[in-house]
């Protein structure tokens, strides 16, 4: 199948997470057909698929998704449909990342190696991501399928089709706070403890106070209040009770444990001086990694050049993805479409990017 009739068919199934099953079953039945041994890792609500052809070494796997976040409203076409307008395919997933999977896909046919190629994919990467690449690593480990390199289909690229590759992530926390104080009547304050205050002190301290500079590797770590709530319907009532979250996107120069002791020593301060009592929950999500081998950078990137004529950058920006586990257990690079329309209304892709990435992807998997 071409390219963009690959595209087409994985966009025209409803995958918003943790959905995904009915995609899968087609996947699985084309790489069947070009005699990869597929296999079904179900775990809770969530559909995963593990496929492999060969069993020699070098042994390189393809990682991405199927699930799509949800479609909002305002889209010039159905965004299930992959309508096709003026060389542009539209759909939910078109970019991130059914786009890339169907690149993957129309590769299979033209690849010869006497080592191995295998492909997983996940319905819940746009999720809590906790039954997906997760849960399939401890498997690939028991059944001797750990891979030498992994690539990661996520939309990389910011300008031009394939001039970023992603060599590593920052990390990501977030923490919820809550502050009690006392409630009481706006005009006695003295009998109440606003806890506005303290949450405002201690707020005002998180996003004046630099985490760091950067690496040379690293974009400086960023902290962003995500949430700030006061339940109170009255204009005459002191609220007793704030509540609040941050987000924080770090790199190597902090963990989990750096960053949860700076917000509880922050929060301490506003207890002292306002006496009220803070509530700290942190939710790790991911740690900060680089690619631990510069081999499989240089692969990808010298492909990408020999197609497209310009090196890419390599760049550890923007969010998290299923390279935060793969990296645990191979080195792994991300690679994917334009990420411009990524979640937006009306995501899109030209087919002539599709096309490219076919050819990039087949020189990758040829070197």
């Amino acid at each position: 199948m071409h390219v963009l009739d690959l595209a087409q068919k994985l966009i025209q199934f409803d995958t918003v997470t943790p959905k995904g099953s009915e995609c899968l079953d087609f996947i699985g039945k084309y790489l069947e057909s070009f005699g990869f041994e597929v296999s079904r890792l179900p775990f809770g609500d969530v559909d995963n698929l593990f496929a492999r052809k060969g069993t020699g070494a070098p042994h390189i796997m393809y990682v991405g998704h199927v699930d799509v976040v949800p479609t909002g409203e305002g889209w010039t076409h159905d965004p299930f449909s992959g309508v096709v307008e003026n060389g542009v395919l539209y759909g939910r997933g078109a970019v991130d990342m059914k786009g890339s999977i169907a690149a993957f896909l129309a590769v299979i046919p033209n690849i010869k190696t006497n080592g191995s190629i295998s492909i997983l994919l996940t319905s819940d990467e746009e999720g809590p991501a906790k039954d997906g690449v997760a849960k399939v690593i401890p498997w690939l480990k028991e059944n001797n399928h750990i891979p030498t390199f992994a690539l990661v289909g996520e939309p990389t690229s910011v300008d031009k089709v394939a001039d970023t590759i992603k060599n590593g992530r920052r990390g990501s926390i977030s923490f919820d706070i809550t502050v009690q104080g006392s409630q009481g009547h706006v005009a006695y304050p003295h009998l109440a403890n606003n806890a506005a205050n303290p949450m405002i002190m201690f707020l005002g301290e998180l996003v004046s106070t630099s985490l760091d500079k950067g690496t040379a590797d690293f974009d400086p770590s960023n902290l962003e209040i995500v949430k700030l709530n006061m339940p109170n319907s009255a204009y005459n009532v002191i609220a007793g009770t704030a509540y609040a979250s941050v987000n924080i996107r770090f790199n190597t120069q902090h963990s989990f444990e750096s960053l949860t002791q700076h917000i509880n020593s922050i929060a301490k301060k506003a207890e002292k001086h306002f006496k009220v009592t803070f509530s700290i929950a942190p939710l790790p999500s991911a740690e900060p990694f680089i690619a631990s081998s510069s081999v499989w950078a240089n692969i990808v990137s010298k492909a990408v050049e020999a197609e497209t004529g310009v090196a890419p950058i390599c760049s550890t920006s923007g969010g998290t993805s299923d390279a935060r586990f793969m990296h645990k257990i191979c080195p792994v690079i991300e690679l994917g479409l334009l990420n411009k329309t990524a979640h937006h209304v009306d995501e899109c892709v030209p087919v002539s990017d599709l096309e490219m990435f076919q050819k990039i992807y087949e020189r990758v998997f040829q070197r």
